[in-house]
C-alpha cells in the first residue's frame, strides 16, 4: 500500500499513515525497513504492508503499517521538519 505520513510522535517512536484511499494506519519505528525514523516527516510518502498488532490484551485484533519504506518518489526529511507542499505533491 501507499500513503503519507501525517502524524508523528517522534519522542516516543510512532506515528500514523494515511493511505491515498484515506485509511489510517498506526505504525512503529520497529516497522521501518531501510530508513531511519528521522528520515520521517509529515507528508512523507512511504509504501507499507498491512499486519496486526500482537501486543496486548488481545494480540492480532488492530491492523497496523508494516514493513514501513520511503515511496521510491519519496522525500526524505531532515530531522522530522515539516516538508513543503511542493515536495509532497
Amino acid at each position: 500500500m501507499q500513503g503519507s505520513i501525517t502524524r508523528l510522535v517522534a519522542e516516543l517512536g510512532f506515528g500514523f499513515i494515511t493511505t491515498d484511499e484515506g485509511e489510517e494506519f498506526f505504525f512503529h519505528r520497529n516497522a521501518l525497513q531501510s530508513t531511519d525514523f528521522e528520515e520521517l516527516a509529515e507528508g512523507v510518502r512511504v509504501v507499507f504492508e498491512v499486519g496486526h498488532d500482537t501486543s496486548g490484551d488481545e494480540p492480532g485484533e488492530r491492523p497496523r503499517a508494516v514493513s514501513v519504506r520511503l515511496a521510491d518518489d519519496a522525500v526524505p526529511a531532515v530531522d522530522h521538519e515539516r516538508l513543503p507542499e511542493s515536495k509532497t505533491g
